[in-house]
This record gives C-alpha cells, structure tokens and sequence, in this order.
C-alpha cells in the first residue's frame, strides 16, 4: 500500500504541475448565488484555519484503508503520519512535499506549490481566483467543489467535501488522470492550537538510517 501511494502521488502530483499556480481561471458567473456563497463559505473556513491537527482514514484506489494522524499550519506546513504497519508519511515544509518510505529508505519530492495540497495550505486562499472550479453541489448539509488540475488531456481532480452544518472540511478526493481515486476523510480535529514545528521538517537521513 505505501508504494502503491506514493506512485500514485507522484503521478497526481506531476500532472497538477502543468497548472500555472495563481492564475485566475474560473468565471464565476457560471454559478448561481447559491453556489457563489458555498464556495465563499469553504473560502472562509480554509483562510480562518491556521492550524489543524487530528486524525484521519484515507481509502485507496484498491480500496484498502489506511489510518493515522495528521498536523498542519499555514501557510504551507503538512505532516501526515500513517500508522503500523505502514511506514509511509508525508510532510510539507512550506516550499517542498516530500512522501517518504521508511521501510523503502525512500524521499520523493515535489515543490508544494504545485500540487493540489496548496489549495488547502495556502493561508490567503481564493478559490474563483487561485484555481479552475469545474462544479460546486451545494445543499443544507454538504458542499462540494471539484477543482481541477494540469493540461488538456491530463487533468488531475481535486474534490473538496464540506460541511456547512460544522462549518468544517470533511473530506478531500484526488482522481488522477487514470481516474483512479484516493479520498482523506478527516476524524476528529482541533483547529488553530499550538503545534510543534519540528513536525514540519524533512530528514531524509533517518528514513535512510532506519
């Protein structure tokens, strides 16, 4: 499962790249009120959370599931600790998004802003400006704004799922360009707390020493 991840991390990644990041691409007039204020609603939660840190289960392509904890604090800090028997974690340090393979002894890295994570790291984020908004599903209990990613023809999705009734992200899917699909589902979190920034840093060297 860690290297079937980390593949399919490097693939979603690499295609999302193609994106020129803080170009505006999405007429907003496309949307109705309704959809207007949902994506202002996530806009406003996404800029409001400075640190998040909690738990979460992610499902992969093949089904199988994975659990653990994750921190992070914006602007561009990620850390998500996947638990036994995976030795898989993935951290952000603000300018770089490293999956790392304990049991591999591997780093692979990409810059973060790059990546779909920066529409979620990002502290002064705008979604109708900094991203291409495909749909938006809005009703009394969930939103979701599907935004996507890369060149014609190899276009990568991002689906953010948000609970309006908790005010609150609930849970995010990445489909690659393959159409295979990983979702986060967010558990129980505590929002803007202190948070250790030594979480943040990326050592290649224990993964290489342990």
């Amino acid at each position: 499962m860690p290297r079937l991840f980390a593949t399919i991390a490097a693939t979603v990644l690499i295609t999302w790249a193609a994106t020129a990041p803080g170009l505006a691409r999405t007429d907003a007039s496309q949307f109705s009120p309704a959809q207007l204020a949902a994506i202002e609603q996530l806009n406003t939660w996404l800029r409001g959370v400075v640190t998040l840190q909690g738990s979460f289960t992610q499902e992969g392509p093949d089904g199988r599931v994975t659990e653990g904890r994750f921190v992070l604090e914006k602007p561009g800090r990620l850390r998500f600790e996947y638990a036994p028997p995976s030795q898989l974690q993935v951290i952000a340090d603000g300018f770089w998004l490293a999956v790392q393979d304990r049991k591999l002894k591997t780093t692979e890295k990409y810059p973060l802003s790059t990546t779909p994570l920066k529409l979620i790291l990002d502290d002064k984020i705008d979604l109708l400006a900094d991203a291409d908004i495909k749909a938006v599903y809005a009703s009394d209990n969930l939103t979701t704004v599907i935004v996507e990613g890369g060149q014609a023809g190899a276009r990568s999705e991002l689906a953010l799922n948000f609970d309006p009734l908790a005010v609150k992200l609930d849970r995010w899917t990445i489909t690659d360009v393959q159409g295979l699909k990983t979702t986060v589902v967010l558990g129980e979190t505590v929002a803007n707390a202190s948070v250790d920034r030594k979480a943040f840093r990326i050592v290649e060297e224990i993964i290489l020493q342990n």
